[in-house]
């Protein structure tokens, strides 16, 4: 009988120590949840440059009816004629090639100053040119003349654009909603098993791979304003609110307030934009990150196709502790990046952006400060009918300061991978376009696929997610 006593004694301290032990294991230990903080950033920083892409892909899409097929050789065989010439000047704005094509025009109409439509035609290159006051002068000399109702209908839109750009102040807003899945939301681990102390464990409840759908909201605001001079200096300011809720995995629903205040100051040798970024993420309703620093940008055309450009960026993060990641405090410190890279129009329609990235991470704690180099590569291409594509590629390698023994006693050094390809395209583009009222046909359709890929030396932090979005994104400006 005392012999039974003994052992149960034995195994209800055993019980109580290991207990112990695990209740000193973060609730969700096998995620690395301060990344959350750098999937919101990229994930604004995504729709920001998918939303230039659709803009840049509508104006592609007010010229392609202009494609002709004619060509120089056919100017030279008969340069005197003005249907040819027209045509020609047509095919030019097809290809971007819009001085070439005012040039043509301007011969055009001081051989026959009558031409309406080649004047309307004139106002519209000058308005992609950006020399408004020469544009509304031309439709000035229109508007003393009878025109068509199709024509004089285009004079007026023209007018109110003309109008509308030349204020020095401009104001924009912004609404994307939309709909994504991951296949392994909490980032767990491929093998299965996590480090605790050294020891391996099986991934058990809520730490198994859990995929799961959200619901994703992003409204942006923003104003930009010219300070009037010459070179094109500008103030601009811009709010962000994100939101993505989770379906199932509440744990990492996350939302978030950013915005940015700076300006541009325009040289011949160079452009300079400094501003002033905050941040303050909530993950699981609780407050998790409060991020305030400065943003650097330099950006110079080297010629018509290439574009070179710097920026550093300086920020304080402050994280909290919270109940889904009671650690997190040790993670608070100054970052520090460095981006180095090129932009290389391909062709008018397609771009490639190279560049790379050196970023330094310190922190409360020596295991959570890394050092990271980062590989960047973007490929844009604007399609037809207002469509683009864009895909990207990312490759960081990030090595830490110090083990986290409470994991590992080794150091822990991350490879990551992410590829991501966006295809877009306005409602009016699609069937759906056909049958939905004025004010939604401009509505932007993003379909967006994303392979993300973490190998490690340490297990907890080696995983694969595969994610999938649709977000529907409209535009005004005031």
């Amino acid at each position: 009988m005392s012999f039974k006593l003994s052992c149960f004694t034995k195994r209800l301290a055993a019980a109580a120590v290991l207990g112990f032990f695990f209740s000193l294991v973060p609730p969700v230990f096998a995620e690395d949840i301060t990344n959350e903080a750098e999937m919101v950033r990229r994930e604004t920083f995504t729709e920001r440059r998918t939303a230039g892409v659709s803009e840049k892909s509508k104006e592609k899409e007010a010229t392609d009816k202009f494609k002709t097929g004619v060509t120089y050789q056919d100017i030279l065989k008969d340069p005197d004629n003005i249907n040819l010439n027209i045509r020609y000047a047509q095919d030019q704005i097809s290809r971007g090639e819009l001085v070439s094509a005012a040039a043509t025009l301007e011969r055009i109409l001081m051989l026959n100053p009558n031409l309406a439509d080649v004047r309307l035609l004139y106002v519209v290159v000058l308005y992609r040119l950006d020399s408004l006051n020469e544009a509304q002068k031309e439709l000035d000399k229109l508007k003393t003349v009878k025109l068509p109702p199709a024509l004089q209908e285009q004079v007026g839109a023209y007018e109110k654009k003309i109008k509308k750009r030349q204020r020095r102040t401009h104001v924009g807003l912004r609404q994307s909603i939309g709909w994504g899945y991951d296949t392994n939301r909490n980032a767990a681990p491929s093998s299965k098993i996590q480090l605790v102390n050294n020891v391996a464990q099986d991934l058990v409840g809520s730490n198994n791979r859990r995929a799961d759908t959200h619901f994703l909201n992003i409204s942006s605001f923003d104003i930009n304003h010219d300070l009037g001079f010459q070179a094109g200096h500008s103030l601009f300011g811009n709010f962000t609110y994100y939101l993505q809720e989770q379906t199932t995995v509440d744990s990492l629903d996350l939302g978030s307030f950013q915005y940015e205040l700076g300006g541009t100051y325009k040289t011949k040798w160079l452009n300079f934009t400094p501003s002033f970024v905050s941040n303050y993420l909530f993950l699981s309703r609780e407050s998790f990150l409060r991020m305030q620093g400065g943003n650097f940008l330099l950006d110079r055309n080297l010629n018509k196709k290439t574009r070179g450009f710097y920026n550093f960026r300086m920020e304080y993060q402050d994280y909290l502790n919270i109940s889904e990641s009671t650690d997190s405090y040790n993670s608070k410190g100054p970052m520090c990046s460095n981006i180095w890279g090129i932009d290389y129009a391909i062709l008018p329609t397609m771009k490639w952006t190279t560049a790379v990235g050196y970023a330094s991470k310190d922190a409360k704690q020596q295991y959570e400060a890394y050092d990271r180099i980062s590989l960047i590569n973007t490929h844009t291409w604007v399609l037809p009918k207002g469509q683009f594509v864009i895909n990207s590629f990312y490759v960081n390698f990030d090595n830490y300061d110090d083990a986290e023994l409470s994991v590992a006693s080794r150091i822990r050094h991350d490879r990551t991978f992410r590829y991501r390809a966006t295809y877009g395209a306005p409602l009016e583009t699609l069937l759906i376009g056909k049958i939905l009222p004025k004010p939604l046909k401009d509505i932007v359709f993003t379909f967006s696929y994303e392979f993300y890929r973490a190998l490690s030396s340490i297990t907890n932090y080696s995983y694969t997610d595969n994610k999938f979005q649709c977000i529907l994104t409209k535009r005004l400006e005031f």
